[in-house]
């Protein structure tokens, strides 16, 4: 059954990426994210997606390997361009 997918995953139609785009290059993409308890003790680190929403939830996991509708990396662009 699993858990249910976050509602702004639905809208920007989250979905396993190519080798050629993925979530790993994109700008919004946030590589070590600190999950939290309640007491505000750092549990873990793990990957989140700014336009998704950064909390300490399940829901809000990112897998580096998927994609978006949202994409972008023109910021990865233009330092591989030399810009």
């Amino acid at each position: 059954m699993g858990s249910p997918m976050l509602k702004r995953k639905k809208e920007f139609n989250y979905r396993r990426g190519t080798t050629a785009h993925n979530c790993a290059e994109c700008n919004a993409f946030v590589r070590n994210f600190e999950v939290t308890a309640i007491g505000g003790q750092v549990m873990r680190i793990e990957p989140r997606c700014m336009l998704m929403g950064l909390k300490s939830g399940r829901a809000y996991r990112i897998n580096p390997n998927n994609v978006c509708d949202a994409h972008d990396n023109s910021e990865f662009l233009k330092r591989l361009r030399g810009h």
